[in-house]
Formats: C-alpha cells, structure tokens, sequence
C-alpha cells in the first residue's frame, strides 16, 4: 500500500527538515512520566507542514492534556503508516481518502476507518509552471509532468485532461520521486501533483511564479477529503471515549489555528523550528480559511462527497470493487457543534 510520502505531500518542507527529527512538541509544564494520562501516537503522513498546525496546538496549548492524554506525534517510517494502524502498531495516523481506497478494495482489505476531515476540502491540484502557459488540464499536453507513477495520481490526470478535451497521451511524463516541486519546477519539469497551500506557495516563495489547476474546480465528485485522521475498526470498537477525547483536543486545535493564523504559524515554528518562517506563515495564512471553510464544525465528512468520490473510482474501474457507502468513515466520535 503506497503512502503519501511522495510529491504531493511536503515539497519544500521536506528539504528543510531533518527526517530524524522526533517532531514532538510537548506542553511548557512536561508530563513526561506521569503514568495517570493515557498514551497514544499520532503518525503523521510526511514532515510537519501546516495540515498538521491543529495537532501541534492540541499538544502546545495542552488541549490532549486536558483530556488525560499523552500524546506522542511521529512522522511515518518506511512502513505504510495505514497498514501501521491497521495492524494495531498505532492509534491514529493522518491519511487520505484517495490513497485509502486501493487499502479498502484489496484483496486483504485493510479495516481501517476515517474519523476526522483534518481539511475541509480538496486543496490539491496540479501546480504549473507560469512560464510554461498552462491554464487548462488540456494545456498540459506536450509538458514535462513530473509523476510518482501511482494509478490513482495518473487515473485523476487522464479523467481532468479528457473531460477538458484533451489526450493524456500527448504528456510527457516525467518518472520523478521529487520531494521538493519548487526545485523541480526551476528544472525543465512544467507541472507536478502538490497542494496549493504548501508547494504552490513554496515555489512563489522561491520566486518561481505558477498557476494552480485544482481537481475539484473540473469536476465536484473530486473535492474528496485530503487528508483525514484514521484509525482501526478494532481501536475504535474498544476505545469510543478515548477517540472522543482524541477528536476534542484535536477540534480545539484546529479551531484555534482557523481564528488565529499567525499564532498558530508561531506555534508551529516554535514546535518545528526548521521550518521556514516566512514559507510556514503564508501557508498558514491559506489553510487556516480551509480547516472549517463551510462545515459547521471542525472535522465533519459529507457523506455524500465521500460515497460520490469512491461511487466515481468504482464506475471509472479506477479500483477493483465497490466500497460500500458509509462503511469507511464516521462523525459519531467528534464534538458536538
């Protein structure tokens, strides 16, 4: 099962941290050793970046405390953090619902379940660079697009660029495992899967000016959730009131960074402080309005967004089998509000 440890996650974050670092940011008065909270781990999906602001407040401000927890945030090994969680190694770990679907539809189905939207909508897309004039899915014809060569990454390319009238047969694809699109974009690549709010506004940083095309402005069925918390069936069958807990503080946080952008952009620098400020600050400043955006509460999942998308890779034989409506992700365990 591949994992996003790929372009689309952290361009230029990830070559300004540190793989090793533990990216733990713990409470100003430390409850190292206090065996009365209830430790759990939260994997992230790749190196701290701003859709992980909410989980670093919830353990600065002491929101997890608050609710008897004691939480440790590790960023992924080699392993797949979603078999991670499945096999029990972990409590929680924040996934996508895209990358969730192949776990889903296996022939050995992964039983995991999505508990929280960490993102409100879909802010991911093709970043493009501005010299290479492309302003529709059809103007990437003829490009260099830099590809981590995953069939759902190519099957969203094929259906964008076609339902727009073009071949994605005339893109040159580019077999590239970057991890930093702002670099690859100074190169003789054109355009690369990322999310704006992280290597498009990298790259504008670096002074390398792009254009964003976005999945769900060509199609809504593709405004799915990215990325989102899971967790095991079985954890979630025996610990209800832990994950409650879990959602709270995490609801506080996130919250928090929603109303407060540039507090919650120090908060995250003073927990990773490798991260560049000023890159940090305008990322921040862009997935603080997208947190919430038009839910009513932090975290929600629209059921029918969800089941439309998986509905979409189905019928578009993009997976092998159907996954079942509201079978793979739930509310009941977030705040009320």
């Amino acid at each position: 099962m591949l994992v996003k440890k790929i372009p689309r996650c952290i361009a230029i974050f990830a070559s300004l941290i540190l793989i090793s670092i533990a990216a733990v940011c713990f409470y100003s008065n430390s409850h190292n050793g206090n065996n009365s909270l209830y430790k759990i781990t939260i994997l992230l999906d790749w190196t701290p970046n701003t859709n992980h602001t909410g989980i670093y407040i919830a353990q600065k401000m002491g929101y997890f405390r608050n609710e008897g927890l004691d939480v440790t945030i590790q960023q992924p090994p080699q392993e797949s953090s979603t078999a991670l969680v499945a096999a029990g190694k972990v409590e929680f770990a924040v996934a996508f619902q895209d990358f969730l679907a192949p776990a889903l539809t296996s022939d050995t189905p992964l039983p995991v379940k999505a508990v929280a939207a960490i993102v409100q909508h879909n802010t991911s897309g093709i970043v493009c660079k501005r010299s290479a004039n492309i302003r529709t899915y059809t103007d990437l014809e003829f490009k260099n697009y830099s590809t981590f060569d995953n069939f759902i990454e190519l099957a969203l390319l094929k259906y964008c660029v076609e339902l727009q009238g073009g071949r994605v047969e005339n893109i040159n694809l580019v077999r590239n495992q970057t991890n930093n699109i702002a670099a690859a974009l100074g190169t003789n690549i054109d355009a690369a899967w990322g999310y704006f709010g992280i290597e498009s506004i990298a790259a504008t940083s670096f002074g390398i000016e792009n254009d964003f095309l976005f999945f769900r402005d060509v199609d809504p069925v593709l405004d799915f959730y990215t990325p989102v918390l899971i967790c095991s069936k079985s954890y979630i069958n025996r610990n209800p009131e832990i994950i409650k807990k879990v959602l709270k503080a995490l609801s506080n946080g996130y919250t928090f960074a929603a109303g407060h952008p540039k507090k919650a952009a120090d908060i995250l620098i003073e927990c990773v402080p490798e991260l560049d400020f000023t890159i940090t600050r305008k990322s921040q400043k862009y997935i603080s309005t997208q947190y919430i955006a038009d839910a009513t509460s932090w975290g929600k999942i629209d059921a029918t967004r969800w089941n439309n998308f998986y509905d979409w890779l189905s019928e578009s034989k993009i997976i092998k089998r159907q996954i079942p409506h509201d079978s793979s992700f739930t509310n009941e365990f977030l705040p009320e509000g």
